[in-house]
């Protein structure tokens, strides 16, 4: 029975339909693929001529409105948008962590946070177990050439065993530096400081050529890999260029596309944050009254909006990137057969809600809803648009069934492929978001950002409430409106339910079972115990 309140669902269900739905929201998917049966023998197509290549292209911090294909009328991407056109562009996707090295890390393992444990940042460490599978040691046992280049913010030795070409351009082996240094044009780096600042929110022009910059070397990266490899070898590479996040400090071409423009600011450039969580306010503020702006003019209001030029200057440099990997591709007779897939870590506030960076950003579809674009000519993709939920956990299980192996038992998302293929049908309900302290819940009509009581001294219970179907710019808070605190509370209980039936534990009774390749019990057998009637110690 399900009675209809304001939108949601609260859903009386029987313990046989609760696995049911769990298993669907956390499933270990085995790949339909391209098995064929020969002679009693199961060959995948990843193992016959012309098995796909894939192309990963990640960019850092593009917030996905900032898309023309997306309908923003000034940013130009016109490479993304051809991409697009030709291929599946999911408009509701989002990470599962607004920061970089967790939502990598949810990319790359297909697992939530709260399972694989990242919620720091990281330029080669971590604690994770090298055990735990990722897309490209899975990859790599397939016999593909793999590489990486770029921001690749994890740990170093988890990844870099599985990569023939590994190029983190920050960390210890800064394969960039040694590269401008050699052309004496170390000084001018400038995408994470600029001559003797840190990472800075004002913006201006590159003094570096395309070809020298960030996004420059990893073309040239990219360049070396598929000429290094012969023709008829599948390959699996990953780009990780910094941009579009800060420093927003594009090259001169890409600077001056915005010259003269009159940028519009968003609607909720100016909202009042009385409503919203306090260190909303405070970070707002200590942008517009105490920030030290670098270029003149140096005000609020100037040095926002050289901001917002900036970080579509980046975009737009990144767009080149995107143009020049499929120039590349054509030239050598493999994008035909190869899956592209461009998505980003998490996106910008672009000065919503008076905010330059990321960061508060657990509750706004700013930071958590990103581009999510798929092509694969050779296919059968149904080009067009899917407005259904998907999450950045779900890359790893749908690349797995294209390629037609099986998803590891460590994998927590689900496997998209059917919609790519023009099924529509939503493979979930709700996506989730999640920090250590904060964890936001989101519907297609509404999100609910939970944080625990105390956790602010101005009130004791803060959290965020949205009708986001009706409030697109999440201007108005509705956590403490009575008239929605059915929503409110269906939604928490939802996200309880979720985390109990998606966590991964290193142990619990009955042990007779095997752990997953990461060292943890799997939730499959968690929810096979579930089942039972009489387990005492769950």
């Amino acid at each position: 029975m399900v009675e209809n309140i304001g939108g949601i669902g609260t859903v009386k269900l029987t313990r046989r339909q609760v696995l049911a739905g769990a298993a669907a929201g956390a499933a270990v998917v085995a790949a339909e693929g391209f098995a064929d049966t020969v002679a009693g023998e199961t060959m995948t197509k990843s193992n016959q001529p012309g098995r796909p290549n894939i192309l990963i292209i990640k960019s850092d911090q593009h917030n996905a409105r900032c898309l023309g294909v997306n309908g923003h009328n000034q940013v130009k991407t016109p490479n993304l948008d051809k991409l697009a056109g030709g291929g599946v562009n999911f408009t509701s996707a989002f990470v599962q962590n607004p920061i970089c090295t967790p939502s990598r890390m949810c990319y790359l393992t297909g697992q939530y946070p709260h399972n694989h444990g990242e919620y720091g940042l990281s330029d080669g460490g971590g604690l994770f177990p090298n055990s735990l599978p990722s897309m490209f040691s899975e990859i790599k046992k397939l016999g593909y050439k793999t590489g990486i280049v770029g921001h690749i913010h994890i740990k170093d030795d988890w990844l870099q065993p599985h990569c023939d070409q590994y190029r983190n351009m920050h960390g210890k082996d800064n394969c960039y530096d040694k590269y401008l240094d050699a052309k004496g044009m170390l000084a001018l780096r400038d995408d994470l400081s600029y001559k003797g600042h840190k990472q800075i929110l004002d913006a201006c022009a590159s003094e570096l050529s395309f070809e020298d910059s960030y996004e420059g070397y990893v073309m040239r990266s990219f360049n070396e890999f598929l000429d290094d490899i012969p023709a008829d070898q599948p390959f699996f590479y990953q780009m990780d260029p910094l941009h579009p996040h800060e420093n927003y400090i594009p090259t001169k071409e890409f600077w001056d596309m915005y010259e003269g423009v009159e940028l519009e600011l968003p609607p909720n450039a100016d909202e009042d944050l009385a409503s919203k969580t306090p260190n909303q306010k405070v970070t707002r503020d200590a942008c517009r009254y105490a920030y030290t702006w670098v270029f003149e003019p140096k005000e609020y209001e100037a040095g926002r909006r050289r901001k917002l030029r900036g970080y579509y200057g980046c975009i737009s440099q990144v767009d080149h990137l995107v143009g020049l990997a499929r120039k590349k591709l054509r030239e050598m007779g493999r994008e035909e057969n190869t899956i592209i897939v461009y998505c980003s870590d998490h996106g910008d506030f672009a000065l919503e809600h008076g905010l330059l960076e990321k960061a508060p950003g657990i509750s706004y579809d700013a930071i958590l809803r990103v581009p999510f674009i798929w092509h694969w000519p050779a296919g059968g993709f149904a080009k067009g648009t899917v407005e259904e939920l998907v999450e950045s956990v779900d890359v790893f299980p749908t690349i797995c069934s294209l390629l037609g192996i099986n998803t590891p038992d460590t994998v927590d998302g689900l496997d998209i492929s059917p919609m790519l293929k023009g099924d529509k049908k939503p493979l979930k309900d709700f996506i989730v978001a999640e920090f250590p302290l904060s964890k936001t819940i989101r519907t297609k009509e509404w999100k609910l950002c939970h944080r625990p009581r105390g956790m602010y001294k101005v009130k004791e219970d803060v959290g965020e409430l949205y009708h986001v179907s009706e409030d697109l710019w999440e201007m108005k808070n509705l956590y403490a409106d009575p008239k929605y605190s059915n929503i409110r509370e269906e939604l928490r209980r939802r996200l309880f339910d979720w985390i109990q039936l998606t966590t991964r534990y290193d142990n619990y009774y009955p042990f007779d079972f095997a752990k997953g390749k990461d060292g943890k019990k799997t939730v499959t057998h968690l929810k096979t115990l579930l089942d039972k009637e009489n387990v005492n110690y769950l």
